[in-house]
């Protein structure tokens, strides 16, 4: 696919407690791989990803992804402030065998609206191939009303749902894009390669 077809270029922010498989599903979505081994993200690192999509009411839709992967750990609070912004699309993870990890989700989108207002988010539940979950799918639910928010129950190692999640979130930025208009008219005529 050459850079001319590309229509469409959002920035993407991962967030979430530390562990909670932000950089898995980025992996399992943009490699197709999946590994065991956790190794702790320092600060953060990005992916790549050019998607075609089917919108509801058009021709599909190439677009590509800048994913970035922010560590989770309080340390990496300015840090990740200033990553955030300008992203049009977020994920907002949490472990489902890790009780507090959800009860964290609110201040994560308190955190990423501050910055993004208008960013699509989708809250996920990751880890739903474990055996040892403690946070019932009600509660999916519930976030999904509070926060007005897409949800979506996942597992990174099995690849269940993550390229729906990704997907879909893609259709959402491009149609929220089309309510907010581009700012500038020309720059998205000439420039569809910019990072909106």
């Amino acid at each position: 696919m050459s850079a001319d077809s590309i229509s469409h270029m959002f920035k993407l922010v991962a967030l979430g407690d530390g562990a909670v498989g932000k950089t898995s599903c980025i992996k399992r979505y943009t490699e197709g791989s999946f590994s065991d081994r956790y190794i702790m993200t320092i600060g953060t690192t990005f992916a790549l990803k050019t998607v075609q999509v089917e919108m509801p009411d058009a021709e599909p839709v190439s677009a590509r992804i800048v994913l970035w992967d922010l560590a989770g750990q309080p340390t990496y609070n300015e840090l990740r402030r200033r990553y955030m912004a300008g992203a049009t699309m977020a994920i907002i993870v949490y472990d489902v065998t890790r009780p507090q990890t959800f009860l964290d989700v609110g201040e994560w989108f308190t955190k990423l609206i501050t910055v993004c207002p208008n960013a699509a988010v989708a809250v996920v539940a990751n880890k739903i191939d474990r055996s040892d979950r403690l946070v019932p799918p009600e509660a999916g639910e519930m976030i999904k009303k509070w926060l007005d928010v897409d949800h979506y129950a996942t597992s990174a190692k099995t690849g269940e749902n993550i390229d729906d999640l990704f997907s879909n979130l893609v259709t959402r930025a491009i149609e929220k894009q089309k309510e907010l208009g581009p700012i500038d008219q020309s720059l998205a005529r000439n420039q569809p390669s910019k990072i909106l």
